[in-house]
């Protein structure tokens, strides 16, 4: 509780830190939180750096067929996740493939749908490094923004965790080599 003094001005309580070190007992709480604003303030104020040496793939989505052009780059990819599906080639119900998750900002869902909705039965493909690693069969729009790649079914799991983990590493890296240039 503030306490007003002789000329109407407010002094904030002294509350006693439960320690017993003697330097310690007359801090209030408000003197305690101005002591740690500028820690705060300095902390918060630091950005992630993108370090170029870091960004060791670009995923860039091709249209089968259309302009060697990517509807959608690594620029457009928000979320990387790493899943496991059934295998359908093989009666073995432990024989499992490897498929990546894209997920996409706004735009780029939008952009997605949009490409999806109208090439229906065509093929988009996931290019890392100039090679195909993955490729997703268009059988309807994809209207939720979120883009599976079925990766290759001979790809062992060293593998797809590799590629994970390194296309998770570079996203990180190019979101804030992103944002550094845009200002």
């Amino acid at each position: 509780m503030q306490q007003p003094s002789k000329h109407g001005l407010s002094h904030p309580r002294k509350t006693k830190i439960p320690f017993s070190y003697p330097f310690l007992a007359k801090v209030t709480r408000r003197n305690l939180l101005l002591s740690l604003l500028p820690a705060l303030a300095l902390s918060s104020c630091r950005k992630f750096r993108s370090d170029p040496k870091k960004i060791t793939m670009r995923p860039r989505i091709f249209l089968e067929g259309a302009a060697p052009i990517p509807i959608l780059d690594e620029y457009d990819v928000r979320l990387v996740q790493l899943g496991t599906i059934a295998n359908i080639m093989t009666e073995e119900p432990t024989d499992r493939m490897f498929a990546l998750w894209f997920s996409f900002d706004r735009r780029s869902a939008m952009t997605l749908q949009k490409e999806t909705a109208s090439n229906v039965g065509k093929r988009l493909h996931l290019v890392v490094g100039g090679e195909i690693v993955g490729v997703h069969p268009i059988e309807g729009a994809i209207t939720n923004g979120v883009l599976p790649f079925v990766l290759s079914s001979n790809m062992p799991q060293e593998n797809a965790l590799f590629l994970y983990n390194e296309l998770n590493t570079s996203l990180v890296h190019i979101r804030a080599e992103y944002e550094a240039k845009k200002g």
